[in-house]
Order: C-alpha cells, then sequence, then structure tokens
C-alpha cells in the first residue's frame, strides 16, 4: 500500500468496535475510550504508511492476540499467535523496531511465523505497573526502501499514548465495575447460594467487553450433574436439593480469586474463570471435576475460552456447552 493512499475493501478498526460494542448493555467508559483510542491510531497509520496492517494487540498467557487491526490482509481481529514465535517479541527483546524485510533480516529472518511478512515495525505498549500489555506493530507483503518509511518517534508516540489512556482507562472501568456489578452479586439462587443465571450472564458479558476491549483472560467450564433424577426420584426432592446443595459446596471451594460460579438451570452449573490461559485450561478445569469426584458428584464438563468479538460471551458458552455434551457422550461410552 502507498503511503497516504485510502485501503480498499479494508475493514476500519472503528467499525470492528462498534460492531463489538452491540450488546443491548451499557458498557464501562474506559473500554469504549481505550477501544476509540486504539481504533484511531490504527486507521491513521493504515492509512499514512506503506504498510498495509496496523494492530493494537495484547499478550497474556504465552500469546499475542490481535485486538485492533486496520487493514486485514495479513492480519484479523482475534489471531493468535504463541509469543515467543512472533516478530513483536523480538522487538520487544531489543531487535530492531522498523525492519524492511524481515525474511533477510539477521534478527527476525530465523522466525518462521508469517513467512507472506516482509516489512514490520511495532513499539511496546507498557501497562501501569511498568510490565509489557502489548504492542503496535504494523506488517507488510512487500519490503519497505527503507526504515524510514515509518516515523517511529510517531510511532513511539502513539505507543506512549495508548500507554497513558489505558491506565486512565483501567481506572475509570474500576469504579465503574465496583458499581454496576456490585447489585449483580446479589442475585443468588436460594436453594446454594451461587450466582443465578442473571448475574452470571451479566459478569460474562463483562468479561466478553474486557476480552474484546483489552484482551484480557477468561474461559467459561459448563458442569452438567450425573444422576440429579434418579436422586429426586428414588429418594424425594429434598435430597435432590441436597444433591445440588453438595455439588454447589464444592465448587465453591475449589474456586480460586476472580472466579465466578453459578447455579444456572437444575443441574446445570458454571463457572467463569478470570486470567487463565489457553495451554492452562484443561488443568484448570480438571480441578472443579476433582473437586465434584471428591464429594461423590460426577458430573460433564466442557470449557471454552472467552476471545476477543464474542459479543455478550455467547460464543464461548456455546463451546463450552457443546464440548460439555461431548465429555458426556464419552463418558456413557466408557
Amino acid at each position: 500500500m502507498e503511503a497516504g493512499k485510502e485501503s480498499d475493501g479494508a475493514a476500519p478498526a472503528a467499525h470492528q468496535v462498534a460492531r463489538a460494542r452491540d450488546t443491548g448493555r451499557a458498557s464501562p467508559p474506559g473500554q469504549d475510550s481505550f477501544a476509540a483510542a486504539a481504533a484511531r491510531v490504527v486507521d491513521y497509520l493504515n492509512k499514512s504508511t506503506p504498510m498495509s496492517d496496523w494492530s493494537v494487540s495484547r499478550v497474556a498467557g504465552g500469546e499475542q492476540v490481535h485486538l485492533y487491526v486496520s487493514g486485514q490482509e495479513l492480519l484479523t481481529v482475534g489471531d493468535r499467535f504463541r509469543w515467543q514465535e512472533v516478530y513483536c517479541y523480538r522487538m520487544a527483546a531489543g531487535a530492531s523496531p522498523v525492519v524492511p524485510d524481515v525474511q533477510i533480516s539477521p534478527e527476525y529472518a530465523d522466525l518462521s511465523v508469517g513467512m507472506e511478512i516482509h516489512a514490520y515495525a511495532g513499539q511496546p505498549i507498557i501497562d501501569s505497573s511498568g510490565g509489557l500489555f502489548g504492542v503496535l506493530c504494523g506488517v507488510g507483503a512487500d519490503p519497505l526502501q527503507t526504515e524510514l518509511d515509518v516515523d517511529l518517534a510517531l510511532l513511539e508516540t502513539f505507543s506512549d499514548l495508548l500507554a497513558d489512556h489505558l491506565v486512565l482507562a483501567r481506572q475509570a472501568d474500576e469504579r465503574w465495575r465496583r458499581s454496576e456489578l456490585a447489585e449483580l452479586a446479589a442475585s443468588t439462587d436460594p436453594l446454594t447460594g451461587l450466582l443465578n443465571r442473571r448475574g452470571w450472564e451479566a459478569y460474562l458479558e463483562d468479561a466478553a467487553a474486557r476480552a474484546t476491549t483489552y484482551g484480557d483472560l477468561s474461559a467459561v467450564v459448563v458442569i452438567d450433574l450425573d444422576g440429579l433424577k434418579r436422586v429426586n426420584d428414588e429418594r424425594g426432592h429434598a435430597a435432590g436439593d441436597a444433591f445440588l446443595q453438595q455439588a454447589a459446596e464444592a465448587l465453591s471451594g475449589c474456586r480460586q480469586d476472580g472466579d465466578q460460579v453459578a447455579r444456572i438451570g437444575g443441574d446445570e452449573f458454571t463457572v467463569l474463570v478470570d486470567g487463565v490461559a489457553s495451554a492452562d485450561l484443561d488443568a484448570y478445569a480438571q480441578r472443579y471435576r476433582s473437586a465434584l469426584g471428591a464429594a461423590g458428584v460426577l458430573a460433564s464438563l466442557g470449557h471454552a475460552l472467552v476471545v476477543p468479538g464474542d459479543v455478550g460471551g455467547r460464543r464461548a458458552f456455546e463451546l463450552a456447552d457443546a464440548a460439555m455434551y461431548e465429555d458426556k457422550k464419552r463418558r456413557r461410552l466408557a
């Protein structure tokens, strides 16, 4: 793409933000503000540099996830890559921030990811603790003529402004979340004392919005208990209620800080897991299965990550629910 040229057919990041916010519920003010800022930055860089794609990404859980992308010829919103295998990792570790052709650069040529990529530019985005939040980066299928084709000082300025905006946005969101979610925490199931469906859906929607805006890690675990109908039929509904309370106690005792456990149906429970990396999710879900088993309760489980653009977390729940039914089938055949 020529510098200053409009991107034919490219999806502006601002449009992606508008679609991601279509949840029917007010968003935290910080999320909307940061999303708008990130979208403006990548859209501007897409139009004013020779690079075809610009992205604001999050680095967490050993992965880089692209959150805001302008261009989408080489990158797409939601693309995930192992952090130590990407060009941005090398840049953040001290390699050149603007590279005319990564395929022939001694600092980058050994990487096998993105073989269609030649031009690269990137700058880290630092969080409030001084750690790495993510990366502002651009890529192109054609080599740059020189590293001066990208204004490094401008790129550094944009990444610093995004870092400052991130701090303010997180602070605004925390105030909003304390106010909005405090009432929802009292939305409990009267039998088990866990969150009810209304409270669960609100927390899930909030997690999906944070995943889309900031790339925050979260996942859904769906749990379906075995044998509730048999207990009700053979021992009565009081015994069935005790069975559900036993399961709820096991799940509550297993949860870690940030986890939200809910009963959303007769024998169906869910867990919203906060801060878990995809590589750790299997083991994390197994903890809940083991806790139930130790309490004498057998169950089928399924899980799925909440990913950027997952409006309201619906897709994560659907995938976790489908995985739970597959688990149920396997256990019946075993």
